[in-house]
């Protein structure tokens, strides 16, 4: 019987959508191009995710990247909120699934710096039980200890858990653990699969 819940936050209840921010600036295509990869695309954003850097070592690493651009990513960065947009479905489906009764969790892959300039888009965050957002662990998935942490500190029993996530590497750490790991492709598919298994 599944009575709890677990979201990825980016691309599942959020969408993070960094070429559509990228778009925003008036970057050649060459430009645009090693931005993104100092940036988003580099070693330095996993870094983030996972806690072990401060703001500045983050930026000055960006920057080592792409020293050429340092001032506009700087700007790329001074703007990163606008990398999240809360999907039209978030907040109706997860009230649902509180009203249902269900435990509700997040464990995510995220930075402080882009958590704290984009928490006030998170308006499912008050039907949450709980959040596990890789900076505060320095975990990330698909480490199985950031699985284990989760199910340890907030008491869930992983047979009777799902969990969503847009990476399938990270929707096998959770199978792994003996959770029900579903792979998100969509809203619709995601009802699906909580049809399959007697939740909705």
């Amino acid at each position: 019987m599944i009575d709890t819940v677990i979201f990825d936050v980016g691309r599942v209840l959020v969408d993070w959508n960094y070429n559509r921010y990228l778009e925003e600036f008036s970057f050649s295509g060459e430009k645009k191009a090693k931005i993104k990869s100092a940036i988003f695309e580099g070693p330095y954003w996993p870094m983030a995710d996972r806690g072990i850097l401060t703001f500045d070592e983050l930026l000055h690493g960006f920057i080592s990247l792409a020293p050429e651009y340092q001032e506009d990513i700087c700007r790329v960065i001074d703007g990163a909120e606008k990398t999240i947009s809360l999907y039209s479905y978030s907040v109706p489906f997860v009230k649902e699934l509180k009203e249902k009764g269900l435990r509700l969790y997040l464990l995510s892959n995220y930075s402080r710096f882009l958590l704290e300039k984009t928490k006030h888009k998170m308006d499912f965050l008050p039907y949450m039980d709980g959040a596990l957002f890789s900076y505060s662990c320095h975990l990330i998935k698909p480490e199985a200890e950031i699985y284990r942490l989760l199910l340890d500190r907030f008491q869930i029993e992983p047979s009777h858990a799902v969990f969503f996530d847009d990476t399938p590497a990270n929707v096998q750490g959770a199978i792994d653990l003996g959770i029900h790991g579903i792979h998100f492709t969509g809203y619709e598919n995601a009802r699906k699969a909580l049809t399959a298994l007697q939740v909705l």
